[in-house]
């Protein structure tokens, strides 16, 4: 089995097998920088660059970046090699010496967001058998993805007031979608459909998502366009991206698909993965859900983002939909966090970070 020199990395849930990346800074160094969480250390991946002799390639010039954007544009050959490259630094004696240099303790670190978010797309899990002609969604808003750790400032909007006539006002109806989303990296053309099974060449990993909806705001939307004012002012993304290769000993078989499936739907390997979410409110566990239980795949739900010819660029984020749902009505002083594990090799376990935020009062 591999090992990890780094202390208590081997029993973390944060061990070689996941590598998560992250952006982070400290006191010390301000500036943002790509990191890989190893145990509860931080392997700096600029700092590991400008050890090196190679600078200049396209590789090392995006893991320089303050954001992972550049380096989900090179696609999955560059996201495999650095992954790679990353666990012999942390497993090789012979390097050990010269690699802790480039180490910093979670405890020092401050978290930002991972990347910048250039498109966001939210679909639904939930596929009743009349709803199964293809993956459900809706655009969501990109400016409004928000860092785990960034308070939430209850929104304001209409909703029906004592009387059932509308009014406008902060909501009294907050809740909470606990979602896996998929950070896309791989491009392709416009007008050209993305195939299930190119899953893996354009996913760079997963987070943790919490888009948070306004349920009161909702009911005076369903006869519009869909979702707007109940679900575009925050959705909250974990600052850790559990690549998609750390999930290979998750991937657990989809639920068993309709035989009148649109071709354009049909995957030669139907997998899911098996991730299950907890939520937690005030540091107390009201809910949680297995992920694998989703009729439509993260693959097919990558495919019909494409089904008509729409393009796929580094940043474009998707959430599964609701994974965990449910009635919680919180109120200000609430803070939520999102957590969720997975399965690794031999037995091992991975966690994919955590997102959370505090709810304040609505400035209205």
């Amino acid at each position: 089995m591999t090992t990890c020199w780094v202390p208590g990395a081997d029993e973390s849930p944060y061990n070689i097998h996941n590598l998560p990346f992250g952006v982070f800074s400290t006191a010390e160094e301000t500036l943002p920088r790509i990191g890989v969480r190893i145990g509860d250390q931080i392997l700096d991946m600029h700092k590991a660059v400008l050890s090196g002799d190679c600078q200049t390639c396209a590789a090392c010039t995006a893991l320089r970046d303050p954001a992972l954007n550049r380096l989900l544009s090179l696609g999955k050959s560059a996201w495999k090699q650095i992954r790679t490259q990353a666990q012999e630094a942390l497993t090789e004696a012979s390097i050990q010496e010269i690699a802790s240099n480039w180490l910093t303790p979670l405890s020092e670190a401050v978290m930002h967001a991972p990347l910048l978010v250039t498109d966001y797309v939210d679909f639904t899990m939930r596929a009743p058998e009349a709803a199964r002609l293809h993956p459900r969604a809706s655009n969501g808003r990109a400016s409004t993805i928000i860092p785990s750790g960034m308070d939430l400032v209850r929104p304001a909007g209409h909703r029906r007031g004592e009387d059932g006539q509308p009014v406008f006002g902060p909501t009294r109806a907050l809740d909470i979608e606990a979602e896996v989303g998929f950070l896309v990296g791989g491009e392709t053309e416009l007008g050209r459909p993305v195939s299930p099974d190119a899953f893996e060449d354009h996913v760079f990993g997963a987070v943790l998502l919490n888009d948070w909806t306004a349920r009161d705001f909702a009911e005076l939307e369903t006869d519009g366009l869909g979702p707007f004012a109940s679900k575009s002012f925050a959705t909250s993304m974990s600052a850790w991206v559990t690549p998609i290769e750390a999930l290979n000993a998750a991937r657990t078989a989809a639920p068993e698909p309709r035989s009148d499936m649109a071709s354009y739907l049909k995957e030669s390997d139907r997998y899911g993965f098996d991730l299950h979410l907890n939520i937690e409110v005030n540091g107390v566990a009201v809910a949680g859900a297995d992920f694998a239980e989703s009729y439509w795949t993260p693959a097919q739900q990558l495919a019909q983002l494409t089904s008509g010819g729409a393009l796929l660029r580094a940043g474009l984020l998707y959430g599964s939909g609701e994974a965990v749902t449910g009635r919680f009505n919180l109120e200000n002083g609430d803070t939520v966090k999102v957590t969720a594990t997975a399965p690794g090799p031999r037995g091992t376990t991975i966690a994919l970070g955590e997102v959370e935020a505090r709810v304040l009062p609505s400035i209205t």
